[in-house]
Order: C-alpha cells, then structure tokens, then sequence
C-alpha cells in the first residue's frame, strides 16, 4: 500500500467578477466540495487579522473591487497589507514562493480566487465546475 504525505490536489480558479466566482462557489458546495474565495473585501475590513477567530463558514471571503485603482488617502496605503494577507493565506496551502508571487500579481490587478483543496481524483471534476462557471483560469497543484 502506497502511502504518501501529499494526500490532496489544490485547485485554484480566478475569476475577472464576482458574479461567476459566485455561481462557482454555489456549483462548488452543491458539488459537496469545501472551497476558500479569496477576493479584497473581508481582508479589507479585518487588516492584521487574516486568520479564523470562531466557527468558520465554508470558506473565508476576501473581494477585490473594495480598493480602488484612484489612490483615496488611507485606503491605497492598506494596498499591500491585503496583498500581504492574501499571500499569507497562499502560504497555507503550501503553495510555491513563485506561484505566491504570481497569484498576488492577480490578486493585486482585481483577481478573485476560489481555492479547492481535494483528493487527487476529485480534482478534475472541481476543475471542470470552474471552467463552466467562466473562470478565467484553471490550476492544479499537486
């Protein structure tokens, strides 16, 4: 029997709005899969405090959208300390350095995500539901 430490395939989709990486969300819980959205909102609100503090819903919602692209005083300088946020949470699905940097570059530039964990044979179909709901791109990590 094979028995090997890396037991799960992560799956990343990121979307250009809310309203498709909404329907994926949906699609994905209706599928029974437990997934993560990362967009700007929620790290926006809660800055410093990245991590669960109780009974956590499905996933942890970060939008982007809620910083705008005009510099407005005090909410252009929180910028990367979202970005910061966002790329500590990456770092909690054991993602490579350089997959991090890039993913934040999205991120950064409006990106929405939806993050998948899932056994290894699980993870086409995740992908397939992302691809339907017009995810701009589709990756798996394994």
């Amino acid at each position: 029997m094979k028995n090997s430490a890396k037991t799960e395939s992560i799956i990343v989709g990121i979307f250009d709005n809310a309203q498709d990486l909404n329907l994926a969300d949906e699609r994905l819980a209706a599928a029974g899969f437990e997934d993560t959205v990362f967009d700007e909102a929620i790290v926006a609100e809660e800055p410093g405090n990245v991590g669960p503090v109780g009974p956590v819903p499905v996933g942890p919602v970060l939008a982007p959208g809620a910083v705008p692209v005009e510099p407005l005083g005090g909410v252009e300088s929180d910028l990367p300390g979202i970005v910061g946020a966002f790329k500590s949470r990456l770092a909690d699905y054991h993602l490579p350095d350089d997959v991090i940097e890039a993913y934040a570059t999205a991120f950064y530039h409006k990106g929405k995500f939806i993050l998948v964990r899932t056994e290894p044979e699980c993870a086409k179909h995740v992908m397939e539901i992302l691809r339907e709901c017009r995810a701009s791109r589709v990756n798996r990590h394994d």
